[in-house]
Order: structure tokens, then sequence, then C-alpha cells
């Protein structure tokens, strides 16, 4: 169990300027769904604190509030003026992340791109003041290093996206179109599927095409004459929003691989495959299982064989699946649009500049979850050994972050890792060395 945070209550106030740090591009899904667009809809203005490396720290004296995103700590030195001049002058930061970074899996096409700043966000995610994340499950993970952790679901922009209405007569023409959208970073996901999707294509041959867009699909699938590939560009969400929402298709696909990873992923992809009263099949994670009741507005899908069954049902039953696309529309309209929630971004924000948090304790779990992180880093400074890299100063960069991850907000944890050293760190590792000198001093 967590322990209760001592907080001091300040005077009431609220934000009306936060500058959002981050290494996203300004105009990317990630900014724009878990930063902008919630903030400047609910009066908000947002500046923009850096362009890539080129960070201005000085920005943070114009804002209420400072948002720190995702992997921004890889630019150490800019971070740590960021939270010097925040600290300095009492403005609340908040850790903001979407994915479990922290836990990626090993054939995850993107995990070694942020294998070096993984004690960096480990840092900023116990050093903030609160942390934001998109799901229930993510928020979970990331209260074992910071209590202060809330849920910002993402929702659908309905200044952005229009809701569809399908075209009835399309709906039970041949051949069905089934698709999926995604990017690069789900190719595992969708290889998962492939078997399925194969004998669909074998079943129902010339009746049915499979449409992907995005992430380029498995070569097995790629070779069919019956499988469409259209690629795109996401790092502009408005321009990715107007494109997919000319896009037709009868059903659509959301596989997931069953992994920690994905289990921290939000509704996000329910939501725009439902602005075209289309219906889709889901993986059975905890995001779609709150929002989707299994032949209602969507369908569950496990196993291999509870794929293909669902899209047999689909192909098959054009009136099941003209409902089950309004309902899920529905269900968009009526619960998940950004305009009815953009209020509880202020909230949080709110949160943050009236409440200080004076004391911050480990909770069980804590160790484990950082024994992998140092377990990755650890390999990171491996395969860099491999590259003949300058390894002293890579060695040294990295204790520092695990010194300051080790010393931040009043942690106790080196005991525990005294206790627990073998345990906790490979033996042999550079981290390992590191540890010896530090823990002897």
């Amino acid at each position: 169990m967590i322990p209760e945070k001592e907080v001091i209550k300040k005077d009431f106030q609220s934000p009306g300027v936060i500058v959002l740090y981050t290494a996203s591009p300004w105009e990317s899904a990630v900014v724009v769904l878990r930063v902008t667009a919630p903030a400047e809809r609910a009066g908000l203005k947002v500046i923009q604190g850096n362009q890539g490396d080129r960070v201005t720290p000085e920005l943070v004296s114009e804002a209420e509030v400072v948002v720190i995103q995702r992997d921004f700590p890889r630019f150490r030195n800019a971070y740590a003026q960021v939270i010097a001049r925040a600290r300095t002058e009492g403005k609340p930061v908040v850790y903001e992340i979407d994915d479990l970074l922290l836990e990626m899996p090993e054939d995850h096409s993107t995990r070694r791109d942020y294998h070096g700043y993984l004690l960096a966000m480990l840092q900023a995610i116990v050093e903030a003041d609160i942390v934001t994340a998109s799901c229930p499950a993510l928020a979970d993970y990331l209260r074992m290093f910071n209590p202060d952790t809330r849920v910002l679901p993402n929702y659908l922009d309905d200044q952005t996206w229009n809701f569809r209405t399908p075209d009835e007569n399309h709906i039970d023409d041949f051949p069905v179109v089934i698709g999926y959208m995604g990017g690069e970073t789900h190719q595992a996901d969708l290889e998962y599927v492939c078997p399925a999707l194969q004998n669909i294509l074998q079943r129902f041959e010339g009746k049915v095409k499979l449409r992907f867009f995005g992430g380029k699909p498995p070569e097995l699938l790629l070779a069919s004459p019956f499988v469409e590939w259209i690629a795109f560009n996401r790092d502009h969400y408005a321009d990715f929003s107007q494109f997919f929402m000319q896009q037709v298709c009868d059903i659509f696909l959301a596989p997931l691989r069953d992994n920690l990873f994905n289990q921290c992923k939000s509704v996000i992809k329910y939501l725009e495959y439902s602005v075209h009263g289309i219906p889709g099949i889901y993986s059975h994670i905890p995001a779609y299982e709150s929002i989707v009741e299994p032949g209602v507005n969507g369908l569950i899908a496990t196993t291999m064989g509870e794929w293909e069954t669902s899209l047999v049902e689909l192909i098959e039953k054009p009136a099941l699946r003209r409902q089950m696309g309004k309902n899920a529309q529905e269900t968009v309209r009526r619960k998940w649009l950004l305009s009815q929630h953009c209020q509880e971004w202020v909230e949080v924000y709110r949160e943050g500049m009236n409440w200080k948090n004076v004391s911050h304790k480990s909770s069980p779990g804590q160790i484990e979850s950082i024994r992998r992180v140092i377990k990755q880093a650890d390999e990171y400074l491996q395969e860099l050994e491999e590259k003949n890299v300058e390894l002293d100063r890579v060695a040294v960069t990295t204790g520092n972050q695990l010194e300051e991850v080790l010393n931040s907000r009043s942690w106790r944890i080196l005991q525990k890792l005294q206790q627990t050293r073998i345990k906790l760190i490979p033996q042999g590792s550079r981290i390992e060395k590191f540890l010896d000198g530090f823990l002897s001093r």
C-alpha cells in the first residue's frame, strides 16, 4: 500500500498559461492529444518551451504550470535547467506520459531509441509534483514511483474530427474491406494476428480486402492481390485526421499482443475508428474492455480462433455491422468527446498549483520495477561497449542519472539497494561498479 503523502494547501489559484517541453514534434499526436488540444479547448494558453534540443528554460517564468512530456528529459542539461527554474519560482511541474516507455517489449521497433534515456525519464517521474497518464493501467504502474499520478484519458477532439454517416448502400456490397490503422511500432501486433487474416483471405477469396493505413503490413499479407497498403505520416495529427476521415472500410481491427506495455494502452484507436460509424474488433486489454460492450458497440478477441470467428461474423452479417457501427458512434458522442472533458486538464493543473508535496515515500513494487529499468540501462551500456563508444563518459552520465533518481524527493531507496543489491543489479555490470563506489561513500 502506498503511504499517504503529506500536503500543504496554498491559496486557491487557476492556471492561465502552461509551458510544454517535449521531444516530440509540436503537431504530432502525442502533443496534440495529450496537451495542446485539451488545454486550448479549456481556454488555457500553451507556450512551446522547446524545438527539439533548442530549449528555452526562461519560458518557465511566463507560465503558471510546467509540463514535461515523455522523453524530453533526454536533453539532460536543459531538463535540469527547467526543473531548477520551476523550483526557484515555485511553479508546479507536471510529467505527462501516454505509453509505458519504461517497460517496452524486447521486440518493439523503437525500444532501443529509449534505452539511453530510461533513467532520465524515471527521474522526471519521481521529481514531478503530478504525473498524468492516459489510462488507469498506466497510472497504476506509475504510482509505484509517484503516488501523485492522475488519469487524463484520451478523448476525441470534436473540433478536429467529424462523425461520418456510413453509406447504407455500400454496407451490403462485396468486397468487404477490413481496415487497420497504425504505425511501424505495431509490426509485432500485426504479425500476431496474421494467421487469422490469412485464413480469412482464403475463406472469402475475392470477397474480402485488407487495407492497411500507416506502417507496412507483414510481407505474407502483402503478397496477396487483395491486400492494400496506404502509407502516411502521422507527425502532423490534424493532417492525419483529415486523411483518415476520408477513408472507407467496413470493419476495423485493433490487435495488441498481451504484454505489460500493451496493457497500458489507451482507447484512442477505438475513438478514431468509431468516427466512421464502422464496428471494430479489439484485443482483450483493459482500455478496450472499458469501452467495448461485446456484440453491442464492438467485439473483443483474445485467441486466434476468436479473431477469425469475429471477422467471419461481421463479414457475413452486414446488418450487424451497421447497428454495431451506429452504437460505436453513439458511445463516443455520449462519453468521449474532448469538449465534454477538457476541464479535467484545468483541474489537474490547478491541483498542482494549489497543493505542494513535502514528503514522498517509496512503495512496495518500486524495487522490482526499478530493477527492470536498471537492467535495460545496463543493456544499453553493453551495446555501446560493443560499438567502441567512450564508455567512461557514458557510464559516469548513467551513474549520475541513477544517483539523482535515488536521491529525488527524499527517497530512501539506497538502504533497500544495499540490502537487495545482488538481486537488483546484474553482477559485473557497469552500474554495479558505479554503485560499489557510490554506496561506499
